[in-house]
């Protein structure tokens, strides 16, 4: 027996005008007049698409937006455009082909609503900072935006703000317009194509070892105390600081002593073992807990604390360290880890990287063996007599005496 799909319709204007759209999120509807006609209603909006699948692949090019395409129009347009499909002939909306079709800011939201808040776990950042870097270009048509005004653009940016950042949000920009393409909502030639990145070097702070007595005494009379146990917990697990405030008591093995986190950046769940101090924090923590759900738990949306930029600057200013990060303290476990000559794979392994290449840069901490192997290397060029002038030699006695 067929597959029946879901929320299957009649389109008429009467059905479709008594559909509610959802709050957040979006639901389909499927025509049973025509076909691979659907209606997808998002929190603004009501859209006509076509869904086909072609070698495998879904296909779902916009038609147009209800009610200013009528349900006739829509079946009109579905049809040419299945039967364009079937015959193996390239296929572009009607609705599309005018040039003010739709916005940066209209594709944009189409991707956030479709794509990203299902797929991308950082989705309610890039939505700041999409609307920060390219709002200028909220309400211009999409394929108006050229080449030139994408690399001029980074090009500010990176003066601005820094190499980074126009990095990260021209990677923003050219997937919200390879998404567009891909599924029907733009049409033009995509003007992310052939830009000149920045190049950059990984960032390699973390707190050094002279640093550390200021930087624990500081901490040890830290006032804001959901701060200060965020930092040691950081610290001791080296988890992403959204791991670590999104942390849920139902995720912490007391007995086992491991954390379960049931989903990181890289889209995987990581168990991660906690060490005595780690487990005496928490003990400690959830003796006095103000939540039985959240370990920093806050007045947010989300019901945790979200990102304490304003508490960490404070503390900052009290230990001098004024160019040290949040996601510094991560990157210091797996420094320290690499300065006692843990291989890369443990370290990838606790810090949850899901390549190597990202935990390359530690490489250059795990210098005991190398010095180890220069030093036999040394010995043997020797061969039991003195490399360095007599004159040298005994002025390092002189250091040592």
């Amino acid at each position: 027996m067929p597959k029946i799909a879901k929320n299957q319709l009649n389109f008429t204007k009467k059905e479709l005008d008594k559909i509610y759209c959802p709050p957040e999120g979006y639901v389909v509807y499927h025509d049973t007049v025509v076909k691979g006609l659907i209606l997808i209603v998002y929190s603004r909006s009501k859209t006509f698409h076509i869904y086909k699948l072609v070698n495998g692949k879904p296909m779902k090019p916009k038609l147009g937006n209800f009610p200013d395409m009528t349900v006739e129009q829509a079946r009109t347009e579905a049809i040419r455009m299945l039967s364009a499909i079937s015959k193996g002939e390239p296929v572009h909306s009607r609705a599309l082909s005018k040039p003010s079709s739709l916005s940066l800011g209209e594709i944009f939201d189409h991707y956030i609503d479709e794509y990203a808040q299902y797929h991308c776990t950082t989705w309610q950042e890039t939505c700041k900072s999409f609307r920060r870097y390219f709002g200028v270009w909220w309400s211009r048509s999409a394929d108006t935006v050229t080449r030139a005004d994408v690399q001029q653009h980074m090009n500010t940016l990176g003066k601005e703000r820094g190499h980074h950042t126009a990095n990260r949000a021209f990677d923003d920009l050219r997937a919200v317009y390879s998404w567009g393409t891909k599924y029907g909502y733009y049409t033009g030639t995509n003007p992310c194509t052939a830009i000149t990145k920045f190049k950059t070097r990984s960032r390699e702070r973390f707190i050094r070892p002279d640093e550390f007595e200021i930087f624990l005494e500081t901490l040890k009379t830290e006032t804001n105390i959901s701060l200060r146990d965020y930092v040691y917990l950081s610290l001791l697990t080296g988890a992403r600081q959204a791991n670590v405030l999104g942390m849920r008591w139902d995720q912490i093995d007391f007995d086992l002593h491991l954390w379960y986190i049931p989903i990181t950046k890289n889209k995987e769940s990581q168990t991660l073992p906690l060490t005595e101090l780690a487990m005496r924090l928490l003990e400690d923590r959830h003796q006095r807990r103000e939540s039985d759900e959240w370990v920093f738990p806050s007045h947010s949306v989300k019901g945790h604390i979200v990102e304490p930029k304003a508490g960490w600057r404070k503390f900052l200013d009290k230990t001098g360290l004024q160019d040290l990060r949040m996601h510094d303290l991560r990157r210091t476990l797996g420094s320290y880890m690499a300065m006692n000559n843990q291989s890369l794979q443990i370290i990838g392994k606790v810090l949850g990287h899901k390549s190597t290449t990202a935990t390359q840069i530690y490489s250059r901490l795990a210098s005991d063996p190398i010095k180890q192997a220069m030093e036999a290397a040394q010995a043997s060029m020797s061969q039991s007599a003195d490399i360095l002038p007599a004159a040298v030699n005994k002025r390092r006695l002189k250091r040592v005496k």
